[in-house]
């Protein structure tokens, strides 16, 4: 199933832009992030009991991880400083619209 070139790049690249933007890895802890890793974990178990692997849940997980990690490059490139437990893209532009318009 796995192909060598899945999530790994854009994990190493979130990793390094947030190492040269921040000095530091990120925190974010987005839903996404959340999601991606309770259905990471459910896959693993589920790997260990089933006598095969179940695509499905295997595609599922991994599209959920890329659109995580492409999710936190954006906010990386978005947020001028370090910040933890940042709900999301969607919150953060949000927010970011709210102190423009003076709210």
């Amino acid at each position: 199933m796995a192909t060598g070139w899945g999530h790994d790049p854009l994990y190493a690249m979130q990793n390094c832009m947030a190492l040269i933007r921040y000095g530091k890895l990120t925190s974010f802890h987005t839903y996404a992030a959340k999601v991606a890793s309770v259905l990471q974990g459910v896959f693993l178990v589920l790997v260990f009991f089933l006598p095969e692997p179940v695509p499905f849940l295997f595609y599922l997980t991994a599209g959920l991880t890329i659109i995580d990690l492409a999710e936190e490059i954006l906010l990386v490139l978005i947020l001028p400083q370090w910040q933890a437990n940042v709900k999301g893209l969607y919150w953060m532009l949000r927010q970011i619209k709210k102190r423009g318009s003076g709210r």
